[in-house]
């Protein structure tokens, strides 16, 4: 799925399933929804909407991701920070993508400012990698959904492997 599209899945996504009150007939139409203000209360207030128990970090990621049709098997924060098959590392990020550190995890929103928006205990909040708090944490990583390439030549071949082996020689 081209990179555009995806992050307009999600950016759409959040504002389509929050049914902002009384927005709808203020926005622009959906192609043109990239203002990283729009997307971040959107983002917000979904986070905001009940789910039962309350979501961890990881847990919001997924289902904000799953809302949006882009599957992948649940994965704590250590495990996303060191990769899994259907998110590939990328160095710049865009609106969209994750930005994982051992320990946590959320979702870009305006990559200008280092922005993203997560689930923390006091519920979903707009933060910048940038700030002195997250700058603690370690660096962090960048994950864009779609399968790495590494991850899906390796499984590509681990599965040809497992088709030519059950033929006869």
């Amino acid at each position: 799925m081209p990179t555009a599209c995806r992050s307009l899945r999600l950016s759409l996504l959040a504002v389509f399933v929050c049914g902002l009150p009384g927005a709808a007939a203020n926005l622009p139409s959906p192609v043109q929804i990239t203002d990283p203000t729009t997307i971040q209360t959107a983002l917000l207030q979904l986070g905001s909407k009940p789910h039962g128990p309350k979501l961890d970090c990881t847990h919001w990621v997924h289902d904000i991701y799953e809302r949006a049709g882009l599957h992948y098997p649940y994965a704590n924060s250590r495990t996303l920070y060191g990769g899994i098959l259907e998110f590939r590392r990328v160095l710049f990020p865009q609106s969209g993508d994750l930005v994982v550190w051992r320990g946590h995890a959320g979702i870009i929103v305006d990559p200008s400012r280092g922005g993203f928006v997560s689930a923390l205990g006091r519920g979903i909040r707009i933060s910048s990698y940038l700030s002195y708090y997250w700058k603690r944490r370690g660096n962090p990583r960048f994950f864009r959904y779609g399968r790495s390439v590494e991850k899906s030549e390796e499984s590509d071949q681990a599965a040809n492997e497992s088709v030519i082996s059950g033929f006869p020689n």
